[in-house]
């Protein structure tokens, strides 16, 4: 069994994701970057770009992002966004 991280995508209106996932990939300021349950505490801006989860029973979605900032601490994740486009399970 993967190791899963808890992560939550939210935007000014509403909250679009909570729950455990193996790995997230984001388009951070300075380019894409991934991260696995146990990361290392980070916060960065988002650009615009396609953000990436894999859920723990192997299915991969990704969303449009429209920029925000997204942290990582203790084993949680967050994406705070301006926008988002799509849906975890629909893609």
């Amino acid at each position: 069994m993967a190791n899963l991280f808890y992560l939550s995508i939210l935007t000014p209106e509403k909250a679009v994701f909570s729950g455990q996932v193996e790995y997230v990939e984001v388009p951070g300021a300075e380019g894409y970057l991934g991260v696995l349950a146990h990361h290392a505490a980070l916060v960065t801006a988002l650009a615009a770009g396609d953000l990436t989860v894999r859920t723990p029973d192997g299915a991969t979605s990704k969303l449009a992002v429209s920029g925000g900032f997204f942290e990582v601490s203790n084993n949680k994740a967050s994406v705070l966004a301006d926008s988002v486009t799509g849906a975890i399970g629909a893609g």
